[in-house]
């Protein structure tokens, strides 16, 4: 599955929430966080597991006595909730994505965002990179039997339409993404094209393509 968005979109805060439910179903998961670091990305599940920290006041460690020990509270429960949860944010290339993939044969991988892959022995061109990245994802998921959801950065035509809503060919490069993905998912916060159009307080997920129904 590959899921695109433009910048600001919330594709992270989507995946953080797929992690929690996919972790909540017993599966193993394998984030690749190509980024953020992985401390940016733990904050954010406390965020998301606390339902009374703010992101901001935590980046910016501007915490009340209160919120430090509502921080250490969540801290101490997703140590133990998110055991199955293996996270990246080192690793650059994508030889050494499958070697792990390989290594650990998780249930789903989630890597985001994709355009960030550093691809060796391709023709030059980052349409052949995009295809090398589907092609090989591809082949591990079938080889370890695992599923992945990967993230992807979509160009700027969406900023000059008329309707913003995304579409296929908003895939930075389409036609291989298209052609390759067995479902191909979009985020849209309408909010940040038109706030008087579309609700501060409603994110929607488009699914433009899905090859099993």
């Amino acid at each position: 599955t590959v899921l695109g968005g433009r910048p600001g979109h919330g594709k992270t805060t989507l995946v953080i929430n797929m992690v929690k439910g996919l972790i909540d179903q017993g599966f193993t998961v394998m984030l690749f966080n190509r980024e953020m670091s992985n401390t940016e990305m733990l904050k954010k599940i406390v965020v998301m597991e606390s339902k009374a920290l703010e992101y901001v006041n935590i980046r910016r460690n501007d915490l009340s006595e209160k919120d430090k020990a509502e921080f250490k509270t969540v801290s101490d429960r997703i140590k133990n909730e998110y055991k199955d949860l293996i996270m990246y944010d080192g690793i650059r290339n994508l030889n050494d994505s499958l070697r792990e993939i390989a290594k650990h044969k998780p249930d789903v991988i989630i890597d985001d965002y994709i355009q960030l892959i550093d691809v060796s022995n391709v023709r030059e061109g980052r349409r052949f990179e995009i295809e090398k990245i589907m092609q090989e994802y591809k082949w591990i998921c079938k080889t370890e039997n695992c599923s992945a959801i990967l993230v992807s950065q979509l160009n700027r035509e969406i900023e000059k339409r008329l309707d913003p809503r995304p579409r296929m060919s908003d895939y930075a490069e389409s036609g291989v993404i298209e052609q390759t993905a067995e479902s191909a998912m979009f985020v849209f916060y309408g909010h940040n094209f038109d706030n008087e159009r579309y609700s501060q307080f409603k994110s929607e997920e488009i699914v433009s393509k899905s090859r099993y129904g």
